[in-house]
């Protein structure tokens, strides 16, 4: 019986990769520099677009519910109208009551929401700010800085200011460095900004202010204390959220709706991604990297291949079938992918931390989105190295000599 040597059925399939062990693939490309990195910035430009538009998705839905992860809250009540954080129709405090005698309610918090103008201290002009209102005697925020100046707002007319607010709102971080408090005015009422806190903007919010019940009642008076904008829940440790939700659901009336806390935040970023043209801008971007990246890879290759005609005709004539020419090409697809796709990824990481650094936007380059778009790259390249070969594959030696 004939035996094998050790390795030889490796063998093959490494001839198939690198044919007499010469890697013409790779000579193939770095005969034309030029051209070789023309396609590499060209993979580049497509791999950094698509990785910043991913990038640019994720933290979009993440800040818009910024100020969502900031509440400590297990389930949460709001009107059967309510759209988003920012429209929320008016839900009644009995409801958030009724809610707390089920037995593994801990606690209950209500919290008013609306937009008003405040006074640019530095120079007097006014614009709008979300302004949101809660009993500080509850524990509502999970924030640390939030919850160690919450006691300030017992003080009427007290607020606390988002630091990442948009600068137009006017420079209250760098006032406080100095004084204990700045004062302002938020709908004609004098307020008194005591501190700061991190929330971030929102698509609709360009800045956060945060104040007592009491304050948001004489800021806006047409509100009542009787009608909230959202109720929160605070169950007792070991409950079951869903199965709290549903028992709620079954015990309030119609008007009334019931989410467990991460439903809460599901709705808002599905209210974002489908009513507004964000998600359809961003996908579309994606396309175009994608279709630009493939059109450039497809114009090297299949220029290459026309260069070389001759060499693979000749190769063609003594008995190299297609699938050797179309590996070889799919080789340099690959080869390109490869190399055009760890520059792109560095610059998106910079871009990444710049964005973060000025627009406060959570961008972060996780292993996901290096993996989808990585497969998304070396699919453009595959197809554009498929195509380029339809000369080759349909070439005749005879006519070409």
């Amino acid at each position: 019986m004939r035996r094998s040597l050790p390795g030889s059925n490796r063998l093959p399939m490494l001839n198939k990769l690198i044919p007499l062990g010469i890697p013409l693939a790779w000579l193939n490309l770095m005969a034309e520099k030029k051209r070789f990195f023309v396609a590499l910035a060209g993979i580049m430009f497509a791999v950094t677009m698509m990785l910043f538009q991913i990038g640019l998705n994720s933290a979009l839905f993440t800040q818009v519910v910024s100020p969502h992860l900031k509440i400590n809250a297990d389930v949460v009540l709001v009107s059967t109208q309510y759209e988003y954080f920012g429209i929320s129709r008016t839900l009644k405090r009995t409801r958030l009551v009724q809610a707390r005698a089920h037995p593994d309610v801990q606690a209950i918090s209500g919290m008013h929401l609306i937009n008003l103008p405040i006074k640019n201290p530095a120079t007097g002009r006014d614009r709008d700010i979300f302004i949101l209102g809660f009993d500080p005697a509850n524990p509502l925020f999970n924030d640390p800085d939030i919850q160690s100046q919450q006691g300030e707002l017992k003080i009427p007319g007290s607020a606390l200011f988002d630091v990442r607010s948009r600068d137009a709102f006017g420079p209250f971080p760098r006032l406080l460095e100095t004084s204990d408090r700045v004062r302002t005015e938020v709908n004609g009422v004098r307020v008194d900004v005591v501190g700061v806190f991190a929330m971030g903007t929102t698509f609709a919010a360009d800045g956060n202010l945060i104040v007592s019940e009491d304050t948001f009642l004489k800021l806006f008076p047409m509100a009542s204390r009787d009608e909230l904008s959202v109720g929160f829940v605070q169950l007792r440790e070991g409950a079951d959220a869903e199965q709290v939700a549903e028992d709620l659901r079954a015990r309030l009336k119609d008007d009334v709706q019931v989410m467990t806390y991460g439903a809460f935040i599901d709705n808002e970023k599905q209210y974002w991604q489908e009513r507004t043209p964000i998600g359809f801008v961003i996908t579309a971007s994606m396309i175009v990297s994608l279709v630009v990246g493939a059109v450039i890879v497809y114009q090297i290759l299949y220029t290459d291949v026309t260069d070389h005609l001759q060499e693979y005709a000749t190769l063609k004539s003594i008995g190299f079938r297609d699938v050797f020419f179309i590996n070889l090409v799919l080789q340099e697809s690959f080869i390109l992918s490869f190399l055009g796709f760890i520059p792109g990824a560095l610059l998106t990481a910079w871009l990444y931390k710049l964005t973060r650094e000025l627009a406060f936007m959570p961008t972060y380059l996780t292993w996901d989105k290096i993996l989808i778009v990585f497969g998304l790259t070396v699919f453009m390249c595959v197809c554009a190295g498929a195509l380029a070969t339809r000369k080759l594959r349909h070439a005749n030696p005879s006519d070409i000599f």
